[in-house]
Parts: structure tokens; C-alpha cells; sequence
């Protein structure tokens, strides 16, 4: 399997930690397909298009290719993703089954096999006139950051973090977002076993329900 050392447009927002990943990201620039592309030929809406490319970014830069939950979506399960993404670059999915098959063994029986969560905002930005980096780079200030061992506290603990994490992210960016960003609300997304099995919605921290 042959390296990119020098990364063309197509493949430098890619860091490949995973043989498979580096495959993929070859087949990427192999057929010139950008992001954008990508996520739209695997069913993609378009107004999903930038949280589907930071999906597809993390995916091929994560040592798990996503197995482990760590970008979660309404649209594919962590095993859907990888199928789907297989069929748009052609890679045939079947004689790498037993690659994903370890991979999933490895987190089943580590502590990796804890559900996974994923706290955003959601946020409505008028995006009209702006380039794709530009849009990129706003949207990512709605994901945050969890702690490391999130997945092993209390449930109490675990609802005090949300609340001041929320908290800290509305002081920080509300009325202070790039193109007019207004933040609506925010959700707390839990997967297990490559599979969306909660979601939680917040209120904005003025109201008394966070």
C-alpha cells in the first residue's frame, strides 16, 4: 500500500492512522474526489454537507475508522458510513471484513465497548456568499468537547458536565458567532454498539430546564 507523502487537495485534510484508512485516502486521490463529492454521492443532504465532511475527516484520521462511536450521526451508523463510503471509492468491502470485524473485537472487549457520547450545539448560520472553508470552520464551533472519561462517570456527574459545558459554550459564542450564528438549542448523542440508542435535547442555559 503506497503512502501520499505529499498530500494533494484532495487528501490533506486526511491523518490515516488505520492501514485501511491510508487505503481509502490512496483511493481518494487515486480518483480526485474532493469532500464535498464524497458525502453527497454516499446520500448525504445537502444542507448536511459540512458535518458529513468533518464525519468523513474524522473517520479516515481516527484509529478506529469511527467503530468506536467517537462521530456520531442521524444519517449512518459507524457501519453504515464505512459501507456506504467503500461503494463511492470502490473499494470492495468484503475482502476488508475481517479487518472492520477486528477492529470491532478489539473495542467489544476493551473499554472502548462503553457507549460513546457527542455533545453539539445546534446552531442556524447564514451561510449565503461563503465558501465551503469558511462554512467549514464556523460549523465546527458547534461540536464540544467532552471529557476523556466521560463514558465512565455517574449519570449525575455526567448531567453536571452537559450543564456546565453548555453553559461555558453559550457565554463564549452567543451574539459573538461568525455569520450570524444563533444558537437554538443543544443535544447530547449516546451510540453503543454502532448504534444511536439516546438522544437528549437542551434548552438554552437561560431557560430553567438545563
Amino acid at each position: 500500500m503506497s503512502h501520499i507523502a505529499n498530500p494533494s487537495k484532495y487528501t490533506r485534510r486526511y491523518h490515516p492512522r488505520h492501514p485501511l484508512a491510508q487505503y481509502a485516502v490512496n483511493q481518494i486521490d487515486t480518483l480526485k474526489l474532493c469532500s464535498q463529492d464524497i458525502v453527497k454521492a454516499m446520500g448525504y443532504p445537502l444542507k448536511h454537507t459540512i458535518p458529513a465532511c468533518e464525519r468523513l475527516r474524522h473517520v479516515l484520521s481516527n484509529k478506529h475508522l469511527g467503530l468506536d462511536g467517537s462521530y456520531i450521526d442521524k444519517h449512518f451508523t459507524a457501519d453504515e458510513f464505512l459501507t456506504k463510503l467503500f461503494m463511492v471509492l470502490e473499494i470492495p468491502y468484503t475482502p476488508f471484513s475481517e479487518d472492520i470485524a477486528k477492529i470491532k473485537y478489539d473495542l467489544a472487549h476493551g473499554s472502548q465497548s462503553l457507549p460513546s457520547y457527542s455533545l453539539q450545539a445546534k446552531i442556524a448560520f447564514e451561510f449565503d456568499g461563503a465558501n465551503w472553508l469558511a462554512r467549514s470552520s464556523a460549523s465546527r464551533l458547534a461540536y464540544i468537547r467532552l471529557p476523556d472519561d466521560f463514558a465512565e462517570l455517574e449519570e449525575a456527574e455526567r448531567h453536571l458536565i452537559v450543564k456546565e459545558s453548555i453553559c461555558e459554550h453559550y457565554q463564549r459564542y452567543e451574539g459573538g458567532l461568525p455569520f450570524d450564528g444563533m444558537i437554538k438549542g443543544y443535544e447530547l448523542m449516546t451510540e453503543q454498539n454502532n448504534k444511536v440508542i439516546n438522544s437528549l435535547k437542551y434548552s438554552l442555559p437561560k431557560s430553567s430546564s438545563v
